[in-house]
């Protein structure tokens, strides 16, 4: 679990510096995560009950022992997936609209929702891929 807690420490403060412009508080992130099953699908592993608490203690240990600059905070909402890239993608969409500074996740699948990030101008690191893909720059407007 620590080494998940690092790499995610290490992935929200990325996210946060990319994300510059936010002019509130506290950075939100989304973190799309599969550790539910939808009613009557048993076949479901649910990787995201061992990964999940990891977050919770990343954005702990930012906001108590490695502060974000000028005071901001970090914080993150959860998303849940089922595992299932429809559902994945409309939680992309959702967590949009709640201004989120950036994603974390989802596990199983990544590309069109790192698209769809991309086409909002925002961060997407996805924890748990098979594919490579390289770093895209994002057009942060100058303040």
């Amino acid at each position: 679990m620590r080494r998940n807690s690092s790499i995610l420490i290490f992935s929200l403060i990325f996210i946060c510096s990319i994300y510059n412009i936010c002019h509130c508080d506290t950075f939100t992130i989304g973190y799309l995560t599969g550790s539910e099953r939808r009613p009557g699908n048993m076949d479901y592993h649910r990787p995201g009950l061992s990964i999940s608490g990891a977050i919770s203690l990343a954005v702990d240990e930012i906001n108590h022992q490695h502060p974000l600059v000028d005071g901001h905070l970090l914080n993150f909402t959860v998303a849940e997936t089922y595992g299932d890239e429809e559902e994945s993608i409309l939680q992309v969409a959702l967590l949009w609209t709640e201004e989120v500074a950036g994603y974390i996740g989802p596990q199983e699948t990544c590309v069109h929702e790192a698209k769809m990030a991309s086409g909002f101008n925002l961060p997407m690191i996805s924890y748990v891929s098979k594919n490579f893909f390289s770093i895209r720059y994002f057009n942060v407007p100058s303040i």
